[in-house]
């Protein structure tokens, strides 16, 4: 289903204008005051953007991406509908997918997060159901599996040959209960003790994506739907990396732990605040996710720098050669990426086509209608990418 808010994000980011000043003052890591802003303007961070188109061929079809990582060469792919994960190299040509739905040895039925070891050189998937791991080669060929005590919404490695897994309902394996919050798991699937508690995870964190953990800083970053963001080092210890401040579209205390299926969940998931929040993508001081705010999607942005918090429904990239979206992952090679799956390209396409004459962007829309229209013709899906400058990957913070 086609969503407004990718139209209003192209034409906002082929229109409005440069970065803002940088906020003076003292800066601070937390907490962090949320305002509502016309456009949230990407292209201060970025230097340059380029595109890769995706090979088609008959098994590298998917329906809606969850995750991306693109490493050493390669660009996973992560479809939770069609539990499967996908690989294209940097190119766009296709290798391979992966997809070992059954009940039978090496198989399974949910499929729910994936990562890279790059040490070793292997792709580890994690299944939900059952609760198992399954390590590949980059090749995709299938190394070997194991069950792990607990599954999770979310799971990454950390860089202490850790695993880091964020639990949001709580669970029983016939044996220990597990609270909602973080776990810790060693590489062979054992427990390193309870979750440590991290506040909400309650009806409301659930939304499209799902993607909580973002590996960073040789840990990863956590994003439930509490309004402390949380770090996780590589040793597995957890400490807040900032406190967001929604002011009045805060998540109202009352409608909080409402479970899903109780009568209060149309209210829960309705109003003016924030009750939503996923796919988090983080680089030096800077936090990029998406949020829910009255029923809309919106894009919040934080830049733990200057302790200055902003959201909107509206992108920009004024540094960048065409418009960006919200970006859904960072690669190996420091960039931003993001795609522009098939509804948005036919959206792009009508936008085009209703559009009043402009000469003074006429070069820029030139270039994107290009792209729409070689995407639209091969019937394939486009990634873009933007490199991060190397000024905001090491400032501190």
């Amino acid at each position: 289903m086609k969503n407004p808010i990718y139209i209003h994000l192209i034409l906002c980011a082929l229109l409005m204008g440069s970065c803002g000043r940088k906020p003076s003052g003292p800066a601070t890591s937390y907490p962090i005051s949320f305002e509502n802003a016309k456009v949230l303007d990407i292209g201060c961070y970025l230097s340059s953007v380029h595109f890769v188109q995706l090979e088609n061929q008959p098994e590298s079809a998917f329906t809606d991406i969850n995750k991306v990582v693109v490493n050493g060469g390669n660009i996973f792919l992560l479809d939770k509908k069609l539990e499967a994960v996908f690989c294209f190299d940097t190119t766009g040509k296709f290798r391979y997918r992966i997809q070992r739905v059954g009940r039978g040895p090496g198989e399974y039925r949910e499929l729910e997060a994936f990562w890279i070891n790059s040490e070793k050189q292997e792709l580890w998937l994690q299944s939900f159901w059952p609760s198992m791991i399954l390590v590949f080669d980059l090749d995709g060929h299938l190394l070997r599996y194991f069950p792990i005590q607990w599954s999770a919404e979310d799971m990454v490695g950390l860089g202490n040959n850790l695993l880091a897994g964020f639990n949001a309902s709580g669970s029983n394996n016939g044996i220990d209960s597990l609270p909602p919050g973080i776990f810790l798991l060693n590489p062979d699937g054992t427990s390193r003790g309870p979750a440590l508690v991290t506040g909400d995870t309650s009806i409301y964190w659930s939304m499209n994506y799902q993607r909580h953990l973002e590996e960073f800083d040789g840990g990863a970053l956590l994003l439930s739907q509490s309004d402390t963001l949380y770090k996780i080092d590589r040793h597995g210890h957890v400490a807040a990396d900032m406190v967001m401040d929604w002011g009045r579209v805060k998540y109202p205390e009352g409608l909080r732990n409402i479970r899903f299926s109780s009568p209060g969940n149309r209210k829960a998931l309705t109003g003016n605040y924030v009750y939503g929040k996923d796919q988090l993508v983080a680089f030096g001081p800077v936090r990029l996710f998406r949020i829910i705010l009255n029923g809309r999607l919106q894009l919040a942005m934080a830049d733990l720098s200057t302790g200055k918090g902003a959201y909107s429904d509206h992108l920009a990239s004024s540094n960048a050669r065409v418009p960006l979206l919200y970006p859904i992952a960072k690669s190996d090679q420091n960039e931003l990426v993001g795609l522009y799956d098939m509804d948005l390209l036919l959206a792009m396409k009508e936008s085009a086509d209703s559009r009043q004459p402009d000469p003074g962007s006429a070069g820029l829309y030139q270039v994107m209608d290009s792209l729409v229209k070689s995407a639209l013709a091969k019937d394939r899906p486009v990634l873009w990418f933007a490199k991060i400058k190397n000024e905001w990957l090491t400032k501190p913070y």
